[in-house]
């Protein structure tokens, strides 16, 4: 075992193989995500200090 696995508080997300890549799977969505909105903003912010 890990020390995840061995967590008292977030040990029990992660106590099962279907249960880790249930969060693996999360992580990657949040993290796709999250890449996405980082390069909206940086776009929008362009534009603006183009358009003014």
């Amino acid at each position: 075992m890990n020390k995840l696995e061995e967590d008292p508080i977030i040990g029990r997300f992660f106590d099962t193989p279907e249960k880790k890549a249930k969060w693996l799977v999360r992580v990657k969505i949040a993290y796709i995500l999250w890449i996405i909105f980082v390069i909206i903003g940086i776009l929008s912010l362009f534009i603006w200090y183009l358009l003014k």
